[in-house]
């Protein structure tokens, strides 16, 4: 029974290191990724509920006004019952520039601010159907920089009858 320790394969102790080595290197690029993966993915589902929520809101503010009002100035907080444009026909929605008195601009918290300080852009424009029905659309954009892919935004449309 003598046997020749020559002949006998395996692995050596350095090659298994060396597979170690590639494997762990491979399994922390992967939790990288993941990692990544879930933070874009919440910070872009975030700023997605946040648009749709703002979008609703001034959707409602919209529809609660008078159908023959146009002196409503709904880009303050509260609404003013002069000074803007109610639903008189005009405005426009994204990717169309901001109309004067049919945008207004909101925080990362929810609360109107200016331009600058904007985390999120509201715009709606009104369309005269016919003489008894307007459409109203609104939409909102996110103005944070998404490093990968395109900011969240959101476009809601109805229609109002007096």
């Amino acid at each position: 029974m003598n046997t020749d320790i020559k002949n006998e394969s395996g692995m050596t102790l350095v090659e298994s290191m060396i597979a170690i080595l590639i494997l762990l290197v491979g399994l922390l690029t992967m939790a990288q990724v993941l990692a990544f993966s879930v933070i874009a993915s919440k910070t872009h589902g975030r700023d997605a509920g946040k648009t749709t929520a703002s979008a609703q809101e001034k959707m409602e503010e919209l529809a609660a006004l008078n159908f023959a009002d146009i002196a409503t100035n709904v880009t303050v907080s509260p609404a003013t019952s002069t000074g803007g444009t109610g639903l008189a026909a005009g405005g426009s929605i994204y990717p169309s520039e901001p109309v004067q008195g049919y945008a207004d601009y909101i925080t990362s918290t929810g609360s109107r601010t200016t331009a600058t300080n904007a985390a999120y852009t509201r715009q709606w424009q009104i369309t005269n159907t016919s003489s008894t029905l307007k459409t109203i659309a609104v939409s909102v954009r996110s103005n944070k920089s998404m490093q990968y892919g395109t900011a969240p935004s959101t476009v809601l449309i109805t229609q109002k009858a007096p």
